[in-house]
């Protein structure tokens, strides 16, 4: 069987520098003239990360559209409150997402593929298919440029007819 000992420590404090006396360098070596340095507010200036309101992107690549379609269907399926896409939905269609309800589909719904075209400025209407389940549904959108930004104005998730069962059509 092993015991185990426990011993005290000595008491230790780091020795205190009398005042004035300036500090030392540990490290004489001089810094490299490509030292990476972090672009760091100083004395209270700010940096303007996100363009001011009117002057976002001219037009949005695929990526973008699928962050945007990606955020929809996740309040679709309850993932997420219909209040935080608001900015970017028409108030009509938030009024028709609230008006749905939070109705949880099993699995959620997952864009697959995106295909944009552009039929005219400020205007892109996207199409993807969608998984939900190893199902996968149809999903046609279109976006418009607005003032405050881009705006989706229809959105429409196509779900296949329900199956018929034979035993119904036997009857």
């Amino acid at each position: 069987m092993t015991s185990y000992v426990l011993r005290r420590l000595k008491p230790y404090e780091p020795p205190c520098r009398p005042d004035g006396r300036p500090e030392r360098r540990l490290h004489r070596v001089p810094q490299p003239d490509n030292q990476l340095t972090l672009d760091l507010p100083l004395s209270g200036e700010r940096f303007e990360e996100t363009p001011p309101p009117g002057q976002g992107p001219d037009t949005l690549d695929g990526r973008q559209v699928g962050r945007l379609l990606t955020t929809i269907l996740e309040a679709c399926d309850g993932r997420r409150p219909a209040v935080q896409v608001r900015p970017i939905l028409d108030p009509a269609l938030h009024s028709a997402l609230l008006d749905r309800g939070r109705r949880r589909p099993p699995g959620g719904y997952r864009p697959k593929s995106i295909h944009l075209c552009h039929p005219a400025d400020g205007v892109i209407e996207a199409c993807a298919t969608v998984e939900q389940n190893e199902r996968f549904l149809a999903l046609a959108a279109r976006f418009e440029r607005t003032p405050a930004g881009w705006v989706c104005t229809r959105f429409h998730l196509l779900k296949p007819p329900r199956r018929v069962s034979a035993l119904r059509l036997a009857a």
